[in-house]
């Protein structure tokens, strides 16, 4: 099975066989190309400015599209761990009130909510079963104190996707709020905005972006419910106003999130590498991960390795994730014969994306049982 795209458009692939993409992409070789445009832009004075911000808009546009939203529902902010805190410290929480979140959650869709503990806010954790957490076993824990639910779109430990959109169709018949981590599949597999109060997601992975952008997506029925507890000059209508030592309005989109400049470096490149995900397709996109998935899963199982990620092709997106004790060791074993996974937590994750291939499948399953025996 071919890449969807040539490897020559990354740096290094040509040396190693890159299964790292849950933790991080290859450099494109037109983010290169585009951080230096945005190092060009700032020689330019006030006209790289106006680039700056010409790019931010088709950034925006582009993430949009992704989102199946619109640009002004769509905030840059730090990382996506400022995102949810940002949501967390936002929303209304009173004494009593409690969060759902579950066990297959990264430490930043977990840590916010513990803080909020000390308001007297109850964290309601909803536990896997093996590996797997299905919407009912989080509908199961929220009633009429429940202010919000957060969960992952597909989880980083285990890979398996949750069905998020039958989960916000039975949020919307009570009070509580969905935010989703859509950081594991925001350009893998198709994410829809509209069926989630919000979004947020990690501009490295998957976008085939670079470090320091989160991206914050809020649902329009949303604005002006939550307001943002802290304010910055691009997050006001008028900064200058006449009133700016009394008074502030919030903008009455997603930028009232947004307290000062991008990392526009990130930016650019994350404009230029979603431009490469809409015109490759993500549909495209997916259809290549989960064959080349599952191929990697059968082959697994015929070695005789425990699979935690389902082999259902709907439950799956990019990870493939292996039981594996001591994983830090075998992953390590595997980066000296320059194959790059993700190993911790008890298991290999092998992360597939539209520039693998069958002979990156071929290599690690041909170097996998030396690399995991006698350990």
């Amino acid at each position: 099975m071919n890449s969807l795209i040539d490897k020559s458009n990354f740096i290094g692939l040509d040396s190693c066989t890159w299964l790292f993409s849950g933790a991080e992409t290859p450099t494109l070789r037109r983010s290169v190309e585009a951080v230096n445009d945005y190092f060009m832009s700032r020689s330019l004075g006030p006209l790289g400015r106006e680039r700056n911000a010409m790019i931010e808009s088709t950034c925006k546009q582009n993430v949009a599209k992704l989102l199946c939203g619109k640009a002004e529902d769509i905030a840059l902010i730090s990382n996506s761990s400022d995102a949810i805190s940002i949501i967390a410290q936002a929303i209304p929480f009173r004494q009593g009130d409690n969060v759902v979140i579950n066990t297959l959650e990264f430490p930043s869709g977990v840590l916010p909510w513990l803080a909020l503990k000390k308001r007297g806010v109850e964290v309601r954790i909803a536990r896997a079963q093996a590996w797997q957490i299905e919407p009912d076993d989080i509908l199961a824990l929220v009633d009429n104190r429940t202010k919000l639910v957060m969960t992952s779109h597909v989880s980083y430990m285990t890979g398996a996707r949750l069905d998020y959109q039958k989960l916000y169709r039975e949020l919307n018949q009570t009070n509580a709020l969905l935010l989703l981590d859509a950081t594991q599949s925001l350009g893998v597999v198709p994410v829809n905005m509209e069926d989630a109060d919000f979004v947020v997601c990690s501009s490295y992975k998957w976008l085939l972006s670079i470090h320091g952008a989160g991206i914050l997506g809020v649902n329009h029925k949303r604005l002006h419910d939550i307001v943002p507890v802290s304010a910055g000059w691009r997050s006001i209508q008028n900064m200058f106003s006449s009133t700016r030592f009394e008074s502030f309005e919030f903008h009455d989109d997603a930028r009232r999130y947004e307290q000062g400049f991008p990392s526009y470096s990130t930016v650019y490149s994350l404009a230029s590498s979603t431009e490469l995900l809409l015109d490759t397709g993500i549909e495209k996109v997916e259809r290549h991960v989960l064959e080349l998935g599952g191929s990697l899963i059968e082959r697994l199982k015929k070695t005789g390795f425990e699979i935690m990620t389902p082999n259902k092709p709907s439950k799956r997106a990019g990870n493939i994730s292996i039981v594996c004790e001591n994983a830090a060791i075998v992953a390590d074993r595997l980066q000296k014969e320059n194959i790059y996974l993700w190993g911790g937590d008890g298991r290999l994750r092998v992360s597939l994306h539209l520039f693998n291939d069958s002979t990156d499948i071929d290599k690690f399953m041909e170097l996998l049982p030396a690399c995991s025996s006698n350990v």
